[in-house]
């Protein structure tokens, strides 16, 4: 009688564990390269520390509103400062041996396959929400590619159940991925919405974040 029962409460475990791994069917990644010269556009406008906290809140609020029992997130970083922080939020990290941004996602990626859907999504997007989040990741499910904009032809965020091995972060990132895209035969589907495109990049964006504040800023406004 005792083997049998640990042999069930083996087998239990292995069940629960099993299911766990298996309930995590999608990977977000968020790379922050550092909190020492961070959203360096606005450097002349905001002191380092007001652009840290922004940042921070901006990560947390995507956080809150991606986070979902079957999503695993990570931020992508090298930055011992954004390692730290990542701890005290309870938010895993994904350190790459690659430099880069294209390279490091790469990586990630490349580590990260066995997921049915993936994302890559900049820290800088402030409207996100988790009407906004759900609607994503349910594209992403039933979509080889999904890509968005931004206003100077970056690319805020970009995931799809079709795992590339290529990234083209960079100047004018969109037009890359998307010629990259068309190469390689991928079909892809652009979003337009302005919460999935919208990046915290220079001062008017910043201007446009202040005329328009979403919850989360007035939240920590009204602290």
């Amino acid at each position: 009688i005792f083997v049998f029962l640990v042999i069930q409460i083996y087998k239990l475990i292995a069940w629960y564990y099993g299911y766990r791994y298996m309930d995590k069917n999608f990977v977000i990644g968020i790379p922050i390269r550092d909190f020492d010269q961070p959203m360096t556009r606005l450097s002349n406008d905001l002191s380092k520390e007001n652009r840290v906290s922004l940042l921070k809140s901006m990560l947390e609020n995507l956080i809150r509103c991606f986070e979902d029992n079957f999503i695993d997130i990570f931020c992508i970083t090298k930055d011992p400062l954004v390692i730290d922080y990542c701890k005290k939020i309870n938010t895993e990290t994904f350190v790459s041996s690659f430099t880069g941004l294209s390279n490091e996602v790469s990586d990630f990626i490349n580590v990260n396959n066995k997921y049915s859907a993936w994302t890559i999504c900049h820290a800088d997007l402030p409207y996100v929400t988790k009407y906004y989040a759900k609607y994503w990741v349910k594209e992403c499910f039933e979509n080889d590619i999904l890509i968005s904009e931004s206003k100077d032809s970056g690319t805020p965020i970009l995931g799809g159940k079709i795992f590339i091995k290529e990234f083209k972060y960079g100047e004018n990132s969109y037009k890359k991925h998307v010629d990259f895209f068309n190469s390689e035969n991928i079909a892809y589907k652009k979003i337009f919405n302005k919460e999935l495109s919208f990046e915290v990049d220079d001062l008017d964006d910043y201007k446009e974040l202040i005329k328009n504040q979403p919850r989360w800023y007035r939240n920590i406004k009204n602290d």
